[in-house]
């Protein structure tokens, strides 16, 4: 890479200087003008080295070296000005208009070459990180292109049907990023239970995505026999549900950290008996459940004071219960949705509390979307810093008009389906 572009009006002064840097070995191209530079250089790709007298009919040096320095032009352009002129005020406006060097047209010619060797120099640390940055680029590009697939897997997992036995759905899950750390589901475990889940992993991104991906897969995998939701046993109907304390229990064994791997996620499991309304629940590290009283339109904090999943060999969880009436909700939700921010401001979990209530005269499948938008109206923001993920559980009534059962059946039920 050796090609100048000199211009220069004066005739003998371009055969002079061409002849002269054709003998130091560079391959000189020949323009009279600055509109004739710009169309040697349209036509010749290749060039970015032009050395160019400043004073010139049609476009002078400064006008000519100002086009090839905005950002509008294709490529880098080292730009050498040549002068009759050594004064400060000429150095200063050759320099402001882009100028990369400033020479004085009598300088030696041993200088002038060592100069031009310098801008080559510079030329192609210029030119090798542009090639590595484009390759930089396309990595990017590839990985953006490969999460973007990856995250559109993860939403596939999430689920499709919004209404179960005796029971109303309602969710929203947004990554930070694309992919995130949050995962929600839930699952027909038998013809009376339903489980519920809400995990979110410490950090962003692709570890914290993956192991999100694996648990949700360690829970739903919803076969009668090795599973963590369900225990084999010998007698009909040959499993017990798995308590939902003893279902974290087996998680926090399954991912538990080592050196290599300090990844923990906080959870909530639950499972809901469709027929009763009992709903046992238990939480690891997690924010605190909302509990909405479809008689009073009043809602309450429910929650345990436990270690998150994956830290601690010691830990021990409880399964707690509560007795829904037809039309309760009960809310789990990341914490990314209350500790978004407004100025010095978190939305609070009060403040979700509030807005739960407030939202309770729509329906069930639309009240996380309004609660979301609620949040992004309150911070003046569409996107979040954090993972976003609410699921709302409506317990809509006793199956068949049976409303017999009652804390007699409950403590039937679960002695018999909880191991």
């Amino acid at each position: 890479m050796r090609d100048i572009l000199l211009v220069d009006d004066n005739r003998t002064m371009l055969m002079f200087m061409e002849k002269m840097l054709t003998k130091r070995g560079f391959n000189v191209i020949t323009a009279s003008d600055g509109l004739q530079a710009l169309e040697v250089l349209k036509v010749n790709a290749h060039i970015q080295f032009v050395l160019s007298d400043w004073m010139m009919p049609e476009m002078d040096g400064i006008e000519l070296c100002a086009r090839l320095k905005s950002g509008d032009y294709s490529r880098y352009i080292f730009f050498v000005l040549l002068s009759g002129k050594d004064d400060q005020d000429s150095i200063i406006n050759g320099i402001n208009a882009g100028a990369d060097d400033f020479v004085v047209k009598d300088t030696h010619v041993d200088e002038l070459d060592a100069r031009i060797r310098a801008g080559f120099r510079t030329l192609a640390l210029h030119n090798q990180i542009t090639e590595k940055n484009d390759e930089l680029d396309g990595a990017y590009a590839t990985i953006k292109k490969d999460l973007e697939s990856a995250g559109e897997l993860v939403r596939r997992l999430l689920p499709s049907q919004k209404k179960l036995a005796g029971v109303e759905l309602s969710y929203v899950s947004i990554p930070s990023a694309q992919i995130g750390g949050d995962m929600l589901g839930y699952m027909q475990l038998n013809e009376d239970h339903v489980a519920f889940y809400l995990l979110d992993v410490a950090g962003h991104g692709v570890s914290s995505a993956l192991m999100s991906f694996s648990v949700q897969q360690s829970i739903s995998t919803n076969s009668d026999k090795g599973s963590i939701v369900k225990t084999q046993i010998s007698e009909p109907p040959y499993y017990e549900i798995t308590s939902p304390k003893d279902v974290l229990k087996q998680l926090n064994d399954i991912y538990l950290s080592d050196d290599e791997n300090l990844l923990y996620f906080t959870m909530v499991y639950s499972v809901l008996n469709v027929k009763t309304g009992v709903l046992s629940f238990s939480s690891a590290g997690h924010p605190p459940l909302v509990w909405l009283h479809a008689v009073t339109n009043d809602a309450e904090f429910i929650g345990q004071e436990s270690f998150v999943v994956g830290a601690f060999d010691f830990v021990e969880y409880q399964t707690a219960q509560i007795q829904l009436e037809p039309g309760d909700k009960v809310w789990i939700y990341s914490d990314g949705l209350t500790e978004a921010e407004n100025g010095k401001r978190q939305f609070s979990e009060e403040g979700l509390r509030q807005a739960v209530i407030d939202l309770n005269h729509h329906s069930t499948a639309v009240q996380t979307d309004l609660l979301v938008n609620r949040v992004r109206d309150w911070q003046k923001s569409e996107q979040f810093d954090d993972d976003v993920s609410v699921l709302a559980i409506e317990w809509t009534g006793y199956s068949e008009g049976d409303q017999t059962c009652n804390t007699q059946l409950s403590t039937r039920v679960n002695a018999q389906f909880f191991k």
